[in-house]
């Protein structure tokens, strides 16, 4: 795992005093296991004292981001504002973090788990089986876009290219993992499991998002189920082909090693979100069912009651240079017959309301067990997305 890398400055002729200073004020409030202190290449310039300004500047000649991290004493945060003007005026990026802030250790976690999932993501490969559902006018990512950001690749896979599910083994692991229903479709669910388990294998895949309609226009049969397990076993997968959903579930995973579901937007009040789908993760709920697809009545889908009670919710944009969070506490877990089956409603802030009334990013946001704004803040504010 790539460590953070953090330079000490001082004053020509410092003390050891002022070193051995900055090395326990580092072992007090980050990880050991997520810094080493360099020369060369920092991430962090740490200003232990002031008159470190010109050799900051040459430190960070070559860098294209910088944190500039102080402390309260030695003319510190004094050295790192001269430092943070200077950068400003050269179009430099940089922000200021103070080792004293009472979130510094979350954040330098944060920022350590930011660059190795940047690490992670470089090289997979995301597959769109179908193409993009019509609907999802907001939805498209340029493959180019999302190789530039994150060094993910494209691989589209046409549904002619794989056989039909019918010609697929019942999986075992599938009516393992949901054998406390006794649907009789679940033996069908179970071979549309096999066939993306299959399809991933063979294209390499490290994440899908599925054009499922098709599937149960033609077929009868949906993926609702498989794209839950497919969750649960480590890989993200989503529906409808929406390539921004699944392009967040990608990054939230190697982020923080967890996958969020993907739901509708279904309302905004004043007060509260509400969401809703039927491919929620089996571990994102308490207790479930497993009745018919919403929108079509036919094959599966879960019903499920939300385990979880304070969430995110997120979702970036098409260009994958804004993203929407929040976090909320889950007020209500509803089984409306005219939603989708698995349901929240969430209450978030009043701006935030707002912002998904009057300026969504899109349809799909995805929910995170937990509050995790801080972690995906700091994550975007090192990768260039503005959280709306």
């Amino acid at each position: 795992m790539r460590k953070l890398r953090i330079k000490f400055l001082a004053h020509t002729g410092a003390p050891d005093e002022i070193y051995e200073k900055g090395y326990k004020l580092l072992d007090t409030n980050f990880p050991e296991e997520i810094y080493e202190v360099v020369d060369t290449k920092p991430d962090i310039l740490f200003f232990l004292s002031g008159g470190s300004e010109r050799e900051a500047i040459n430190a960070g000649a070559f860098i294209d981001k910088i944190v500039l991290l102080t402390h309260d004493e030695d003319n510190s945060h004094a050295s790192a504002t001269e430092v943070k003007a200077y950068l400003d005026s050269e179009e430099l990026e940089s922000v200021v973090w103070s080792i004293y802030e009472p979130n510094i250790r979350q954040k330098g976690v944060a920022l350590y788990n930011t660059f190795n999932a940047l690490d992670k993501l470089r090289d997979q490969e995301l597959g769109l089986i179908g193409t993009i559902s019509d609907w999802l006018v907001a939805s498209e990512v340029d493959p180019h876009v999302l190789n530039d950001k994150f060094g993910i690749y494209f691989a589209p896979v046409s549904w002619d290219a794989i056989p039909s599910f019918k010609n697929c083994e019942v999986s075992e692991d599938f009516l393992e993992h949901f054998k406390s229903d006794k649907n009789p479709k679940l033996e069908e669910a179970a071979q549309v499991h096999s066939l993306l388990k299959k399809t991933i294998k063979e294209n390499h895949l490290d994440a899908i998002t599925v054009e499922c309609f098709p599937l149960v226009k033609e077929q009868k049969v949906t993926a609702c189920l498989s794209l839950s397990l497919l969750n649960d076993q480590g890989i993200p997968a989503g529906c409808e082909g929406d390539m921004v959903s699944i392009t967040g579930m990608m990054f939230i995973k190697a982020l923080i090693d967890k996958i969020p579901w993907m739901a509708n937007t279904v309302k905004v009040t004043d007060k509260s979100a509400f969401f809703a789908h039927c491919t929620v993760p089996l571990s994102y709920v308490k207790n479930y069912t497993i009745p018919t697809h919403f929108e079509t009545d036919e094959g599966t889908a879960i019903q499920g009651i939300l385990r979880p009670d304070v969430v995110t919710v997120f979702r970036f944009d098409n260009q994958l240079k804004k993203a929407f969070v929040a976090s909320g506490i889950i007020k209500d877990r509803p089984k409306s017959p005219n939603n989708c089956r698995t349901q929240i409603e969430v209450s978030l802030s009043e701006e935030k309301l707002s912002k998904l009334r009057n300026n969504p990013l899109g349809n799909h946001h995805l929910i995170i067990e937990g509050d995790v704004t801080l972690d995906l803040k700091t994550a975007f504010e090192w990768i260039d997305v503005e959280v709306i």
